[in-house]
Protein backbone atom coordinates (compact mmCIF):
# COMPACT_ATOMS: atom_id res chain seq x y z
CA UNK A 1 0.00 0.00 0.00
CA UNK A 2 1.22 3.23 -0.47
CA UNK A 3 1.35 6.23 1.52
CA UNK A 4 -0.36 9.39 -0.04
CA UNK A 5 0.81 12.56 1.08
CA UNK A 6 -1.60 14.87 3.40
CA UNK A 7 -3.94 17.09 1.43
CA UNK A 8 -2.64 20.83 1.65
CA UNK A 9 -5.64 23.40 2.32
CA UNK A 10 -4.20 26.86 2.10
CA UNK A 11 -5.84 30.13 3.32
CA UNK A 12 -5.10 33.49 3.10
CA UNK A 13 -7.91 35.06 6.21
CA UNK A 14 -6.75 37.90 8.46
CA UNK A 15 -2.59 37.72 7.39
CA UNK A 16 -1.30 41.07 7.86
CA UNK A 17 0.11 42.91 5.05
CA UNK A 18 3.42 44.95 5.73
CA UNK A 19 4.78 47.47 3.11
CA UNK A 20 8.58 47.61 3.93
CA UNK A 21 11.63 48.90 3.01
CA UNK A 22 13.77 46.82 3.69
CA UNK A 23 15.50 43.72 5.52
CA UNK A 24 17.96 41.93 7.72
CA UNK A 25 18.86 38.29 7.77
CA UNK A 26 21.10 35.14 7.76
CA UNK A 27 21.13 31.43 8.15
CA UNK A 28 22.95 29.18 10.48
CA UNK A 29 23.06 25.41 10.80
CA UNK A 30 19.78 26.04 13.36
CA UNK A 31 17.99 28.53 11.21
CA UNK A 32 16.84 31.16 8.73
CA UNK A 33 15.91 34.57 9.60
CA UNK A 34 14.68 37.55 7.92
CA UNK A 35 13.45 40.73 9.68
CA UNK A 36 11.77 43.09 7.69
CA UNK A 37 11.57 46.86 8.91
CA UNK A 38 10.05 50.17 7.53
CA UNK A 39 11.78 53.39 7.06
CA UNK A 40 10.52 56.24 9.18
CA UNK A 41 11.50 59.53 8.00
CA UNK A 42 12.81 61.40 10.72
CA UNK A 43 13.20 65.51 9.71
CA UNK A 44 14.77 68.62 12.13
CA UNK A 45 14.93 72.14 11.44
CA UNK A 46 18.26 73.53 9.72
CA UNK A 47 20.41 76.24 10.65
CA UNK A 48 21.59 77.04 7.47
CA UNK A 49 18.41 78.79 6.57
CA UNK A 50 15.18 80.12 7.83
CA UNK A 51 12.59 77.47 7.57
CA UNK A 52 14.85 74.91 6.43
CA UNK A 53 14.25 71.04 7.18
CA UNK A 54 16.83 68.56 6.87
CA UNK A 55 16.79 64.61 6.86
CA UNK A 56 18.86 63.74 9.70
CA UNK A 57 17.60 60.62 11.05
CA UNK A 58 16.52 57.50 9.23
CA UNK A 59 14.57 55.02 11.46
CA UNK A 60 14.54 51.15 10.91
CA UNK A 61 11.30 50.25 12.65
CA UNK A 62 10.97 46.57 12.56
CA UNK A 63 7.64 45.08 12.11
CA UNK A 64 7.79 41.42 11.69
CA UNK A 65 10.44 38.56 11.88
CA UNK A 66 10.39 35.56 10.24
CA UNK A 67 12.14 32.54 11.19
CA UNK A 68 12.48 28.89 9.46
CA UNK A 69 14.65 26.18 8.77
CA UNK A 70 18.12 26.63 6.80
CA UNK A 71 15.96 24.09 3.99
CA UNK A 72 13.31 26.78 4.23
CA UNK A 73 15.35 29.52 3.86
CA UNK A 74 17.06 28.14 0.67
CA UNK A 75 13.88 27.29 -0.70
CA UNK A 76 12.67 30.59 -0.58
CA UNK A 77 15.76 32.24 -2.39
CA UNK A 78 15.48 29.87 -5.13
CA UNK A 79 11.77 30.91 -5.29
CA UNK A 80 12.45 34.58 -4.99
CA UNK A 81 15.73 34.73 -7.94
CA UNK A 82 13.18 32.67 -10.05
CA UNK A 83 10.29 35.86 -9.74
CA UNK A 84 13.80 38.32 -10.13
CA UNK A 85 14.86 36.50 -13.42
CA UNK A 86 11.06 36.53 -14.85
CA UNK A 87 10.64 40.17 -13.74
CA UNK A 88 13.64 41.18 -15.32
CA UNK A 89 12.86 39.49 -18.19
CA UNK A 90 9.70 40.69 -19.46
CA UNK A 91 10.45 44.43 -17.72
CA UNK A 92 14.36 45.02 -17.64
CA UNK A 93 16.49 45.08 -15.08
CA UNK A 94 15.64 45.96 -11.24
CA UNK A 95 18.62 48.87 -10.36
CA UNK A 96 20.02 48.89 -7.49
CA UNK A 97 20.96 51.02 -4.54
CA UNK A 98 23.84 49.69 -3.26
CA UNK A 99 24.18 50.13 0.45
CA UNK A 100 27.26 49.13 2.46
CA UNK A 101 26.50 45.59 3.87
CA UNK A 102 28.16 43.31 7.05
CA UNK A 103 31.32 42.26 5.78
CA UNK A 104 32.07 39.24 8.49
CA UNK A 105 32.19 35.67 6.77
CA UNK A 106 30.04 34.07 9.49
CA UNK A 107 26.68 32.50 8.44
CA UNK A 108 24.75 33.25 11.72
CA UNK A 109 26.01 37.40 11.34
CA UNK A 110 22.98 39.12 9.83
CA UNK A 111 23.49 40.64 6.76
CA UNK A 112 21.86 44.23 5.85
CA UNK A 113 20.13 44.75 3.26
CA UNK A 114 17.52 47.23 2.04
Amino acid sequence: MQIQPPKREVSFDNVPIFAVSGFFGGVNPNEGNISFFQDNLIPQIGHQAPGQIVLETIEHKFVATVKMSPAVFKRMAFFLQEHVKRYEQQFGEIKLDLRPQNKKEESDTPSYYG
